[in-house]
């Protein structure tokens, strides 16, 4: 109780406040009260009698204030010298950093107090600005103009920030907090009229005496804060070349912020006191009250130049029109945990500019995506493969159930690309429940397939093969969904071992159905290109899986009593019931039993060629499966991925992304060498300890890293 002011220092809870003790209202009206008896009031509850109570806890009990958190009177015309400007406005960049991260404004950006005082420094409104003081190094403009102005383009920023997180491509209290705390953002003030302030403020600054060193970080905090609301409240899919050209020069703004960092300042100082993290006692919020420690000044001008580059890629996507290549760059910037994990402006934004609800990219049609959903898979649109099919139709039908594909397409499209850029887990959720539609489109096609004549088309042709056109996407979000259980970390040890059988399993049907495929599309074409890059990578993805289901194999109790009934419960998604109104089965479902098999077999194997006796069927099965020992799936695995680096083949689709397509190469491949050391030999394998496997996302989302014994002890 150190900390806590004495009795004698501090007399009532609230002390310093103006409170007054109102103990004798209490006794006196409760007089004639009985023990355990209750006065009931209208409108007045149990609940509102408890949030009443002080209960002691400082992040709760807004009454009880420790003497590191009292604080001298707050003066908004207190004249600043620059470099406590300066310090003031990077602090609250910092802080705009971390509501950007997903933390409440009333811990955040409203703890600046000036953001609370804009009136009173209002230099319209000051009754007598000549007696504030002349002291030359404080002239009390850098309050009025300078700092009103960028407080203003803070709160404007915030503002539109807010707007576009409530379009609903993130979610409230999931990936952002929307309370405002009844503080305004400035709603109600013109974007134009916040520029023309910032732009006052830096014309001011140019004639003004302060000291040209501060004077130019000054200018430069000034046109950063300008360029960034400037973005903002740009559209990249109406303006597009203005847009990029706003995010160079933030980017130059933010360079020279850079080169002039601000002088550090000390507790006591005007400039510390113009925060106060306790502000949330006067605001109102039904929130605790959290410190959120700001970043450094180096960390924040780090963060904000990732921020910059995520606009950036957003500036390039918008100039993109294929769908295929969007999902790539969707999946590549979950695959890649690095700093242009973007937060959830950048990820709202991004869905924005795909879809704004009317129009793709703000130009195309939803007709437009259904022609390039197929040309971008199979090299041949949807409206040939309409006339094809109306050609050769034989079904009871008058004509297709073209408009089932259609709707189902209109369904699924759209909210999958978005999904891309969605939270990790919300994607996630998103993609099991598409699935069933998925399924219902792959059906449509199979019936489509099924009443045509195809007697005197050649063998493979496209209308042969138009279900597995869908199956390759369905496929791909299946094996999403398991793989990235690891990357969120959601598998136990026992689910391990399962994920990464059925995995390959996933991968072995999806490398089927691009051999089927192979022949119907154009040599040297995107899609030729891109079937060629995926059937490398899935096959070394499916390698790697392999090695991983034995090597993981340890983990595991083999109580299938109680495997069983977790293995329901995180595959459930695969076995609604919705599925068995559809004539076709569904493609690559997780079998527990055909695990169990598999597992069974493998052991066996492993016994028998120690004891130098393989039966023929195991035998046969191995060649099918591959060797049991896993050091030699990941030598295959590595083989395959330094060749597709060699080759230097991003695929067809990526664009401007191939980089980072061929980074995600080597990350494999860094993760095979890792896994180098891991059994060679069944011998050695009985003598492996399956500890000595680390699951990190930061090392690779979907991969363990093989740690030495000693790590382990």
């Amino acid at each position: 109780m150190a900390d806590v002011l004495s009795i004698d220092e501090l007399e009532l809870p609230g002390a310093g406040y103006d409170f007054h003790d109102v103990t004798s209202l209490f006794v006196e009206a409760g007089v004639e009260l009985e023990p355990n008896s209750l006065i009931f009031m209208d409108n007045f509850t149990l609940q509102e009698s408890m949030s009443a109570l002080e209960i002691g806890e400082p992040r709760l009990d807004s009454g009880l204030i420790v003497r590191e958190q009292l604080r001298p009177p707050f003066n908004p015309l207190a004249p600043l010298l620059p470099e406590e400007l300066c310090w003031i406005l990077d602090r609250a960049l910092a802080y705009e950093t971390e509501f950007h991260a997903g933390n409440f404004l009333a811990h955040t950006v409203h703890t600046l107090l000036y953001i609370h005082h804009l009136r009173e420094i209002d230099p319209d409104v000051l009754v007598s600005p000549s007696t504030m003081g002349n002291d030359p190094s404080r002239p009390i403009e850098l309050v009025t103009i300078v700092l009103r102005s960028a407080v203003q383009g803070l709160l404007k920023c915030c503002d539109l920030t807010w707007r576009e997180l409530a379009r609903g491509g993130a979610y409230d209290t999931e990936d952002w907090q929307s309370d405002k705390c009844e503080v305004s953002l400035l709603e109600g003030l013109p974007v134009a009229f916040a520029l023309s302030k910032l732009d006052e403020a830096a014309d001011w600054l140019s004639r003004s005496t302060v000291p040209t060193i501060w004077k130019t970080a000054l200018r430069a905090r000034l046109h950063l804060r300008k360029t960034m609301l400037q973005i903002m409240s740009t559209d990249p899919t109406k303006d597009r070349y203005e847009f990029q050209n706003l995010v160079f020069m933030a980017k130059d703004h933010l360079h020279t912020v850079q080169a002039n960092p601000p002088l550090d300042q000390g507790p006591e100082t005007l400039a510390h006191l113009a925060f106060d993290p306790y502000i949330g006692r006067r605001l109102q919020m039904a929130t605790p009250i959290r410190i959120v420690p700001p970043p450094s000044f180096q960390d924040t001008c780090k963060t904000l130049n990732h921020f910059l580059d995520g606009l950036y890629e957003i500036g390039l996507l918008e100039t993109v029109d294929q769908l295929t290549t969007w999902e790539t760059v969707g999946n590549l910037r979950l695959w890649l945990p690095g700093p242009l994990i973007p937060v959830p402006y950048l990820r709202s934004l991004t869905q924005s500019t795909f879809y704004d609800g009317v129009l793709i990219l703000n130009k195309y049609p939803f007709e437009w995506m259904i022609n390039s959903f197929f040309s971008e898979t199979v090299g041949v649109n949807y409206d040939s493969i309409k006339a094809s099919v109306a050609l050769r139709w034989v079904g009871p039908e008058p004509e297709p159930p073209f408009r089932k594909v259609e709707r189902s397409l209109y369904k699924l499209i759209t909210p999958h690309i978005r999904a891309q850029w969605s939270n990790p887990p919300r994607r996630r959720r998103h993609f099991m429940k598409a699935l069933l539609e998925w399924h219902a489109l792959y059906d449509s096609l199979a019936q489509i397939r099924d009443n045509i004549d195809l007697e005197d088309l050649p063998r493979g042709h496209l209308l042969a093969k138009l279900p597995d056109t869908v199956l390759l996407w369905r496929l791909s979000i299946v094996r999403e969904i398991v793989l990235s259980g690891f990357q969120l970390e959601l598998y136990s040890d026992e689910e391990r071992s399962f994920a990464y059988w059925y995995a390959a399993q996933v991968i072995d049907i999806h490398l089927h159905c691009l051999d089927g495929l192979f022949p119907v599309v154009a040599k040297d074409s995107p899609v030729h290109r891109e079937m060629l890059y995926q059937v490398q990578f899935l096959t070394a993805l499916q390698s790697l899986c392999t090695a991983l289901f034995i090597i993981s194999m340890p983990l595991m109790s083999f109580d299938w009593t109680r495997i069983r009934p977790n293995f329901f419960r995180r595959y459930k998604w695969a076995f609604r019931a919705e599925y068995d109104i559809f004539e076709s089965p569904v493609v690559a479902q997780p079998e527990l039993h055909e695990f169990i098999r598999a597992c069974g077999e493998i052991l066996q194997f492993r016994q028998l060629s120690i004891m130098q006796r393989i039966p023929t069927g195991l035998t046969e099965y191995v060649q099918q499966n591959g060797n049991p020992v896993p050091v030699e799936s990941i030598q295959l695995a590595r083989t395959i991925l330094v060749n597709l680096l060699e080759s230097g083949n991003p695929g067809g689709w990526p664009g401007l992304w191939a980089k980072d397509r061929m980074q995600l190469i080597r990350k494999l491949v860094s993760v095979c060498e890792n896994l180098a050391g891991l059994p060679a030999t069944p011998e050695e394998m009985d003598a492996f300890n399956a500890k000595t496997l680390k699951w990190n996302p930061e090392f690779h989302p979907w991969f363990p890293s093989l740690l030495s014994a000693n790590d382990v002890a």
